[in-house]
């Protein structure tokens, strides 16, 4: 009988693994992994178990998502775009109100102040059929201002004179004249302003009285004489000229005799003592002149002027009557009875303008928010 132990086939020795405890785990913690390869020292059919520890995993995945933050942090600073560099433009013009074009875009009218992206860049300015062209450079941080006169030629034509005047003498002098109904004063007188056309004349003395219809042309004096020749009425008297900022009468023995809107005022040869008076404006001036005859005698007013205060917000240039008197805020600012034209001008926010009544009463306030439209 043979005995049992010939029948058993040694295939190997198989270690076994002792159960972990808790404190082995702690020690040595592994991952494992079965290998499907088979190695020659390993034999067939038992898998190979790869030991991975965890400590080395967690620094392994630590590493991967620092690379993978820094690689989005790289690529996010790839992608994004580049600050734009900037630089400002200013352009003014002379008068303001000009098109403003840069690189074929309109941008608005002078005055103008624009930011653009550094560069070169294309610049017109334009006025009616005027405009001037020219290549820009700007530059980051940089300031460019430009400032264009237009020549004169470019502004719009004066419309043709429309009025006339009327010159009226009688004798003897003295006598009343009404044009169109209305009282005008007394001869001698000239008269302007007159429209173009027919105008019927009234010259009424102490004993007679006289109508006409007389014909004035547009720019010219037409001439009227009454009671005696012309030769006569005009070698025997002169005249005074005057020239004032508003419309007075003018008064000779509580008569009115004419108006500072007459280019000339007949009167007779030798001394006159003449009230010159507006009450829109209270004034009140007298003067003595002497009157040559076939000549005139130029008269010389003194025009009282009164402080003005003017501001702008948030300032302006100031122009009054065209004259620039400086940037506001101004104080004390004299100026004579009358209306004056007041511009206000800024860079940014154009121009505005205002008319101003000065009289002796008061001393005017004047002031504008530019920035309103």
């Amino acid at each position: 009988m043979t005995s049992d132990s010939a029948h058993v086939k040694t295939v190997g020795s198989v270690r076994t693994k002792p159960v972990p405890t808790p404190e082995t785990e702690r020690d040595d913690a592994t991952f494992e992994f079965a290998s499907e390869t088979n190695p020659a020292e390993v034999s067939p059919g038992i898998p190979v178990v790869i030991k991975v520890r965890k400590r080395a995993m967690i620094a392994i995945g630590l590493t991967l998502a620092i690379l993978g933050a820094a690689g989005a942090v790289a690529a996010a600073l790839t992608l994004r775009p580049a600050p734009t560099l900037t630089g400002s433009l200013s352009v003014e013009t002379d008068p303001p109100g000009s098109e403003v074009r840069v690189d074929d875009a309109v941008r608005g009218t002078t005055p103008l102040t624009l930011s653009l992206p550094e560069g070169a860049h294309r610049l017109v300015v334009q006025r009616g059929s005027s405009s001037k062209q020219m290549n820009i450079e700007v530059s980051s941080g940089v300031s460019k201002a430009y400032h264009i006169e237009w020549a004169e030629t470019s502004a719009p034509a004066r419309p043709p004179v429309q009025t006339g005047s009327l010159s009226v003498v009688s004798d003897p002098a003295g006598s009343a004249v009404t044009v169109d109904g209305t009282a005008r004063g007394q001869t001698p007188l000239t008269i302007g302003g007159l429209s173009a056309g027919r105008h019927q004349v009234t010259v009424k003395g102490e004993t007679a009285s006289y109508q006409r219809s007389v014909q004035v042309e547009a720019g010219a004096t037409a001439s009227l004489v009454v009671g005696g020749t012309p030769a006569t009425a005009s070698a025997s008297w002169g005249w005074i000229t005057l020239q004032a900022p508003f419309s007075m009468q003018v008064v000779e023995d509580g008569r009115v005799i004419g108006t500072s809107e007459i280019s000339r005022i007949m009167l007779p040869p030798g001394g006159h003592e003449l009230d010159f008076i507006s009450e829109q404006f209270n004034f009140r001036q007298s003067v003595k002149v002497v009157v040559s005859a076939g000549r005139g005698a130029p008269v010389s007013l003194t025009i009282p002027r009164v402080a003005m205060n003017i501001n702008a917000l948030p300032w302006a240039q100031v122009f009054v009557d065209g004259t620039l008197i400086g940037d506001t805020p101004l104080a004390n600012v004299e100026q004579p009875i009358g209306d004056h034209e007041i511009v206000f001008r800024h860079p940014q926010f154009g121009e505005k303008r205002q008319m101003a009544r000065v009289t002796p009463k008061d001393s005017p306030r004047i002031s504008v928010d530019m920035r309103s439209r």
